[in-house]
């Protein structure tokens, strides 16, 4: 029995010898117990159930056995061995899983996460195509959850090893064997910038497959044995993803081109995206990627209101541009007061300087009759010299029309006025003004 689970598990990560990254594709491979066998799973259903949660993934595993010409089910009695690449969250069936399974994963270099049992259902003609779960049958399968000794399970990848008793029911041609669990790790962010996240959201990509061990880290065991795969039958197979809560749903992108999105034919308000799986002699790696998001509200909000600010702030923007462009021209070409212009800066009038009298004012009486120089200084070698200086601007305007206070101005000529007051030992020395004068356009 060892060699038989070990040889199952290897050959289900036969196809895993060229996937780079857990969670590039999420798919199941079936194992027989017995090498080559001569029957294949078909039809297969993988029904994955997306909420608007975001979650553990609701996965419902629907299948039969497809028997070759002449078989009977009796030739094929055996149990079957399930390989996912995605961690099975919890048990539906109570009870430990079967201890043969944590042996001989343990044996191979994997460490186990979990592990409990799953409820067997018989889904018969009369319930397929409709949400009905079936009913239970036959004892409930066993299953592990294990990653690669020694790694960080994040990155090399969580698996799920199952174990699923024989029982007539996996090769009725008018009924499928279901499996119900929810899985982890289907469903991972989609890269984005912080710019995409705050427009459009957090975006989403489920990625569904059939025939494929996913990560590279269980490819440790393939060598061992690679003969025990079940090929998927050239029968009506599909991968399907229903999400739930459709009026709230945005879908971005589906992969390949071959996969049909509609609402369900089943339940109201579901979105389904599915894609038929092709049958082939051997494993042929599948999948389905769906990249979507939920936006809550009657409508996508987040990308119409962004869209709303930015055009906000850009028209606010050129209009307070406009409006500098606009009062700089009018600052430039009209003039509203006196024919003295326009003044900057508080240079001392003939009036003030009148009462600054050399030998006689002190500083206190400069402060009195100015006001606060604009600048300072002082000389400590020339017997303590102090200066003070004041600075101002006079802008003259040269009329071309007049109309009462408003002239329309041809230019504007500058006026750079500055008033020096010198004081030594502590009364007024010298009084200098300057002004210089510059020509605008």
């Amino acid at each position: 029995m060892a060699r038989r689970v070990v040889a199952a598990l290897a050959a289900g990560l036969a196809a895993a010898g060229l996937a780079g990254v857990p969670g590039t594709a999420a798919g199941q491979v079936f194992l027989a117990s017995e090498p080559h066998p001569a029957f294949a799973v078909g039809p297969l259903f993988v029904v994955a159930t997306i909420t608007p949660g975001v979650g553990p993934v609701a996965v419902r595993l629907s299948w039969s056995l497809t028997l070759g010409p002449g078989m009977r089910a009796d030739e094929i009695r055996q149990d079957l061995y399930l390989l996912w690449p995605a961690e099975v969250a919890e048990g539906t069936a109570p009870g430990p899983a079967d201890p043969a399974l944590r042996r001989y994963v343990e044996e191979r270099g994997f460490e186990v996460a979990s592990e409990g049992r799953l409820v067997i259902r018989a889904r018969d003609r009369d319930k397929l195509g409709t949400a009905a779960e079936g009913d239970p049958s036959g004892p409930p399968a066993s299953f592990v959850t294990f990653y690669k000794r020694g790694t960080n399970p994040a990155q090399s990848g969580v698996g799920s090893f199952l174990k699923i008793p024989w029982t007539p029911l996996l090769a009725d041609p008018v009924a499928l064997t279901s499996l119900t669990m929810r899985v982890k790790d289907l469903i991972t962010p989609k890269p984005a910038t912080w710019y995409e996240e705050l427009f459009w959201g957090r975006r989403y990509i489920l990625t569904l497959g059939a025939g494929t061990a996913g990560s590279v880290a269980f490819y440790s065991i393939y060598l061992e044995q690679r003969d025990r795969v079940i090929r998927l039958a050239r029968d009506f197979s599909l991968l399907v993803a229903n999400f739930d809560d459709a009026d709230h749903l945005r879908i971005e992108d589906v992969s390949p081109p071959t996969a049909t999105r509609r609402p369900s034919r089943v339940r109201a308000g579901v979105e389904n995206v599915s894609l038929p799986l092709t049958g082939a002699e051997g494993s042929m790696p599948q999948a389905l990627r769906v990249q979507f998001t939920y936006f809550s509200g009657r409508i996508a909000w987040r990308p119409i209101l962004i869209s709303l600010v930015l055009l906000i702030l850009g028209n606010l923007m050129g209009a307070f541009m406009f409006t500098q462009e606009v009062t700089r021209f009018v600052r430039r070409r009209l003039h509203l007061g006196s024919a003295d212009g326009r003044r900057r800066g508080m240079v001392p009038g003939p009036e003030a300087l009148e009462r600054v009298v050399p030998g006689v004012t002190t500083r206190d009486g400069v402060l009195a009759a100015c006001g606060a120089p604009d600048e300072e200084r002082e000389r400590r070698a020339s017997g303590g010299e102090h200066t003070m200086i004041y600075r101002g601007t006079r802008m003259i305007p040269e009329s071309r029309h007049r109309l009462g206070r408003l002239q329309a101005v041809r230019r504007w000529d500058e006026e750079l006025h500055e008033v020096e007051i010198t004081l030594a030992h502590g009364r007024v020395r010298n009084v200098e003004s300057r002004v210089r004068r510059t020509r605008q356009r």
